[in-house]
């Protein structure tokens, strides 16, 4: 009976799209699952490479004599130098994407540079010298999403001046 009227509801395509789904239910099910999967795995290299970023910055912080942790980060950012290239080789997932990213990307150090911000890589490192637990810090999906907006809105510009 709850058959007859969900079929009903559907009308005459969604009723074709309901009995292809039924007739191709496992291959669109492990699509999914396979797509779910290498998401997860895509958002836990880039998690992992932020974590690796932090302890290294962190090391980086504490090892040199001109900076501590009690310096501005804009200090920080001019004296040290972040080892991009050192943590995305170390990765083993040869893909990345953000916490609510659609597709992911390949692991580059352009691409990881272009999701993460470097004031919350720093200001994550002078926590973790302060005894914060490395484990327990991820990248914040804000900082990532401001700053991809950013990149949209300074392509649009340079894509509108080109144009003139």
């Amino acid at each position: 009976m709850v058959r007859v009227v969900v079929e009903g509801m559907l009308g005459a395509v969604g009723r074709q799209i309901l009995f292809f789904y039924e007739a191709h239910a496992l291959t669109i099910n492990l699509l999914v699952l396979t797509y779910g999967l290498i998401m997860l795995m895509a958002w836990l290299a880039l998690t992992r490479i932020y974590r690796h970023l932090v302890v290294l910055v962190a090391k980086e912080i504490h090892l040199n004599p001109r900076v501590n942790k009690d310096s501005s980060i804009k200090h920080i950012r001019s004296t040290i130098k972040i080892p991009w290239k050192e943590t995305v080789n170390a990765a083993r997932f040869p893909l990345i994407s953000g916490q609510t990213g659609l597709y992911p990307v390949r692991k580059s150090v352009e691409a990881v540079q272009s999701m993460l911000d470097e004031d919350e890589l720093i200001t994550h490192a002078i926590a973790v010298l302060n005894g914060e637990n490395p484990r327990k810090i991820m990248p914040s999906y804000r900082r990532m999403l401001a700053k991809k907006r950013a990149a949209l809105v300074v392509d649009s510009k340079r894509r509108g001046q080109k144009k003139t």
